[in-house]
């Protein structure tokens, strides 16, 4: 009777420790569903963007150049989440952009930058596979372009341009992969690419540019009058498309 009354003692005992010793060999839950990544790389100039052609109006004359981007993502119960994102790209212009007079003025296009800043936001896929992070995202928003495609010569200033901020719509196609370094942090490689069509419209209206000396073919009077200028509508639109691969870090938190 003893030795029964011993074994159930243990049994229980046993019983109870067993489901213990399962909740303690779970692994934590990863409450880690927000993230902050910094990244920079080298952005490629494609199509239109990095075309020469004289008789294309869309041509940028754009070479090679950099971006950086920052990411905010908000990752859901399952795979998918939400992404904000900003990213700024700079693309020198060929040199022999020079010749290249669009707008009818010598100088309208310098050798010189293009600046694009995006804002965009949109879903991302993301999954963990032991250190690997796999993550998409496909990304839409708007994109403030400039650079000297898009200045326009004043015809008060004597040839001289004014410098314009082009707008459009934007998207942007990425994946990247990462290596968890620690629990916060990780190492990321990511190729992205972005499409936009920034476009810029002026008008400049019937302005005084000086003043002339006229004789009047019938009295023979000699007088002074204004001149003014003729109105005069710019339309500007140019595509921009890259393929930018990059290397960043990524904070979940």
């Amino acid at each position: 009777m003893r030795k029964i009354l011993i074994l159930l003692f243990f049994s229980t005992c046993c019983f109870v420790a067993y489901p213990q010793d399962l909740s303690e060999a779970k692994p934590p839950v990863n409450d880690r569903n927000k993230g902050l990544e910094v990244s920079a790389g080298y952005s490629v100039a494609l199509g239109s963007y990095a075309s020469f052609d004289k008789q294309n109006k869309k041509s940028g004359y754009a070479t090679g150049g950099w971006q950086v981007q920052i990411t905010f993502d908000w990752m859901g119960k399952k795979y998918f989440g939400l992404a904000l994102q900003y990213t700024f790209q700079r693309n020198p212009m060929k040199n022999a952009a020079t010749l290249v007079f669009p707008n009818g003025i010598p100088d309208s296009v310098n050798p010189g930058s293009w600046s694009n800043n995006y804002l965009m936001a949109g879903p991302v896929f993301m999954k963990r596979i032991n250190r690997l992070q796999i993550d998409a995202k496909v990304l839409g928003g708007v994109l403030f372009s400039s650079g000297a495609s898009f200045n326009t010569p004043d015809p008060v200033t004597s040839g001289k341009s004014n410098i314009n901020v082009a707008t459009g719509f934007a998207y942007q196609i990425s994946a990247g992969v990462g290596y968890t370094i620690s629990s916060h942090l990780a190492l990321k490689l990511n190729v992205n690419f972005l499409n936009g069509w920034p476009g810029k419209t002026r008008q400049y209206g019937s302005q005084l540019i000086g003043y002339e000396e006229y004789k009047d073919p019938l009295t023979g009077i000699e007088y002074t009058r204004p001149v003014y200028s003729a109105p005069i509508e710019y339309e500007i639109k140019k595509v921009v498309t890259t393929l930018n691969p990059s290397l960043g870090l990524v904070y979940r938190f």
